[in-house]
């Protein structure tokens, strides 16, 4: 409720800031001649990263301007998914291929992908009908092999578990 409050308040007053400053900036009477000079114009930052390596990292930057006052910034966010496919990739060329398969099924789009194809993820070092077995266990797919719609990711693909497999 405070929380709600404060952020109120802070919004009512940057406007009001404005406002005083666009009533400031237009109350003199004085008459400037901005002849040949180009328009004020925020820049944004362009951010790089590594110059086209191959990197999971996306940039992203923004500006805005207006009559005299601009604000620009810029920041990165890491791809997940792009390094886990490419520790996926990384594993399987060193011959890990269940390995790699179990990193890949920490998306549950694989995981759904990889039981209707009938190749179920691996489970604990079990692969095929034994890792089937076990995620019937845990309740990860129904008894008829099917996708248990109900279970939450989050209780499997959370941090502190390995490789997407659940603590019991």
């Amino acid at each position: 409720m405070i929380k709600k409050f404060i952020e109120r308040f802070y919004w009512i007053a940057l406007i009001l800031f404005l406002f005083f400053l666009s009533n400031v900036a237009h109350s003199a009477d004085s008459t400037v001649n901005y002849k040949n000079q180009p328009p004020s114009t925020a820049v944004s930052p362009s951010l790089s990263i590594g110059s086209g390596a191959d990197v999971c990292i996306v940039t992203r930057s923004a500006g805005v301007q207006t009559s005299f006052i601009g604000l620009s910034g810029g920041g990165h966010v890491r791809d997940l998914n792009c390094e886990r496919i490419k520790l996926s990739r990384a594993m399987a060329q060193l011959g890990l291929k269940v390995s790699a398969a179990a990193l890949l099924c920490q998306d549950s789009r694989i995981f759904e992908a990889m039981t209707m194809a009938g190749s179920p993820c691996p489970y604990l070092g079990k692969t095929g009908p034994e890792a089937t077995k076990e995620w019937i266990k845990i309740g990860r797919l129904n008894e008829d092999g099917t996708i248990n719609k109900s279970w939450s990711d989050a209780d499997v693909f959370s941090v502190g578990r390995k490789y997407g497999q659940p603590v019991k």
